[in-house]
Parts: structure tokens; sequence; C-alpha cells
């Protein structure tokens, strides 16, 4: 298959698009908390949140007229990567939250972005040039400034979780490239929120954890989750990868790390420090090296 060469005419559309997803995913923890204060639980919240993006993508597709049958192959491709790669991912790391905060969890999770750079460039081909590795080290920086805490006595258990997280996702996101080099994102992102809507649906059902009592302001948030922080994530990261290649997509997603701080801000009354603040430059100083790339 010939590897699509990527325009700079095409260049600034896809790291919009992967920028208006980071913004999109950085509402998720935001929502979540919602939604656990009232009253639904880790796995509820997930299963309701796949299951309500897994049919808006299906509306979608339908609508826009998309061949949705694919090959016995690539339905069996895109099976083991959602169910090999982003299950194992979404699980992990909110198990990871259980032994170490959550910040400290996220922040070995932005490990991801140097995974995808090196297996893009093995498996993809993408080239790993001097802008690429300082970009990555500045975003990385900015996201250690960000989400950074105190490193006291860490649970080893929350370590390997969140680090398995950042390798699984990797590798769904380089996986995730190739396939949609011959399948339409519409119906690659109805396929991966079915599955995973299955998986973690299933998972809440044998572990007794599927709980539907829980109040109206935790009903909106879910709904949050599963259109602005799937569907309409989902839909843009595919896009923006599908434009610009994994691995400048992963390290124009550490802007996430940022919306979430200045989101947190807004709607949570959560403070906003100068270090942030300078972590944040950082951040949007590696994004900018990629869209000049």
């Amino acid at each position: 298959m010939q590897k699509q060469k990527q325009t700079p005419g095409r260049q600034g559309p896809g790291v919009a698009f992967v920028l208006f997803s980071t913004i999109c995913f950085s509402i998720e923890p935001i929502a979540a908390k919602v939604a656990y204060r009232g009253g639904a639980t880790v796995m509820t919240t997930l299963t309701l949140r796949y299951f309500l993006a897994a049919v808006t993508f299906w509306l979608l597709t339908l609508a826009g007229g998309c061949p949705f049958r694919l090959p016995r192959r690539q339905l069996l491709a895109v099976v083991a990567l959602s169910l090999g790669t982003q299950t194992p991912t979404v699980l992990a790391l909110f198990e990871a939250f259980r032994y170490i905060p959550a910040g400290m969890a996220i922040l070995f999770l932005y490990f991801y972005p140097t995974v995808v750079t090196i297996l893009a460039f093995f498996f993809l081909k993408e080239p790993f040039t001097w802008q690429k590795a300082l970009a990555l080290l500045l975003t990385l920086a900015g996201c250690a400034v960000i989400l950074g805490q105190p490193v006291k006595t860490l649970d080893p258990r929350g370590v390997i979780l969140s680090l398995t997280a950042a390798f699984t996702y990797a590798i769904f996101l380089v996986g995730s490239t190739r396939l949609l080099a011959s399948i339409e994102t519409p119906v690659y992102n109805a396929c991966v929120s079915t599955i995973l809507a299955l998986a973690v649906g299933g998972l809440a059902l044998t572990s007794r954890q599927l709980n539907l009592f829980f109040s109206s302001q935790a009903l909106v948030a879910i709904g949050v989750l599963g259109i602005v922080s799937t569907v309409l994530a989902m839909a843009a990261l595919m896009r923006g990868v599908k434009e610009i290649g994994a691995s400048r997509a992963a390290i124009i997603s550490t802007f996430e790390p940022v919306a979430t701080a200045v989101l947190g801000f807004l709607v949570l009354g959560e403070s906003l420090t100068s270090w942030q603040m300078i972590g944040g430059a950082a951040v949007l100083a590696g994004v900018f090296l990629q869209r000049r790339t």
C-alpha cells in the first residue's frame, strides 16, 4: 500500500482537528467528577458513555451513506486492536487511579507520545526529525510541570498500570493509522466505540458494578462524556491522525492537560498557578513546532 503523502496544505487542518480533539478530551475529568458526585459508578459511567457514543456514530455513519460493511479481515483487525489496546488503556488508567494520585497517573500516561513516535518511525516510516524530538521534550516537560506533584511513596501497581495504559494507547494510535488508510473514519469510530461498549458493559455486568440509580446531573455529565469527550473527540482525532500521522498527532495531543487546567479553573474554581502557566507555554511551543513542520 502506497504511503499517503502529507502536503503542507493538509497539515493545517490536521493540526486543527487534533487540537480540537484535545479540548474535547480535556472535558473528560471534569464531567467524570460530576457524574461520580451524582452517584454514577466508574463502570456505569464508562458503559453508558461508550454505548451512547456507539449509537451516535452508527447514526452518523448511516446518515452519511458510508458503506459500513467491512471485509472479515478488516473487521477482525479492528476487533483485535480495540480489545487488545483501547479497552486495556481505559481499564488500566482508571484502575491506576486506585493506587496513585490521578495527576501522577496522567503524567505517566503522557509517556505515550514518545512510544508512538518510536513505533511510527519503525512501522509507519514516519520521519524522526530534530523538530519532532524538540517538540517531544518541550511537551513532556510542560506536562510534567502542569501535572507534577511531590513524588513521595508511589505504589508500583499504579505506576505499572499507568505505563501500561501509555503503551497500549500508543499501539492503538499507530494501529489506527494503518487501518484508517483503507477504512472510512466514521465507520472505524463506530466499530471501535461499539466494541468498547460491549467489552466494558460485559465487565460491568459480570462484576455487578452496573448501577443505573444516579442523579439527573450525573446523566447530563455522562451525556457530555459520550458526545463531546468521545464522539467529537474521537472523530476529530482520527481525522487528524489520517491527515498528519500518528506521531505528530500524539505530540499535539499533549495540549490536553493545558486545556484541562484552564477548564478546571473556569468551571470548578481550581487554582491555576504560575508554574502551570509556564508548563502550558512549553506545551504550546511544542505544538507550534509541529504546526511548522
